[in-house]
């Protein structure tokens, strides 16, 4: 009895030819495939960095914050850090690395 498993068979995209004659073929298993990481978004442009709450900072000086602010900042910087991960996951899909 074999038992079915996703895992790297599931995301992984075949080569596109040089030729492009597997273009269609390429296209959705390699949507498929972001789709199924949770990348799409960070591909068609839904997904944007997130926007610093604090805007204007002096790394030089900054400024005293509240509690709130604190709490607002390490959100941002928490989400921000997921983004870029997920940015660059997303580039090394398209470059096929």
């Amino acid at each position: 009895m074999t038992s079915t498993k996703l895992g790297d068979d599931f995301l992984r995209v075949p080569k596109l030819d040089v030729s492009g004659s597997n273009w269609v073929i390429y296209k959705d298993r390699f949507l498929w495939s972001v789709d199924a990481r949770g990348l799409l978004e960070h591909l068609d442009g839904t997904l944007s960095k997130p926007v610093d709450p604090i805007p204007d900072r002096d790394p030089e000086s900054p400024p005293a914050l509240t509690a709130a602010q604190v709490q607002l900042d390490a959100d941002w910087k928490k989400e921000t850090k997921t983004w870029k991960q997920g940015e660059a996951t997303s580039a090394n899909l398209v470059a096929g690395v």
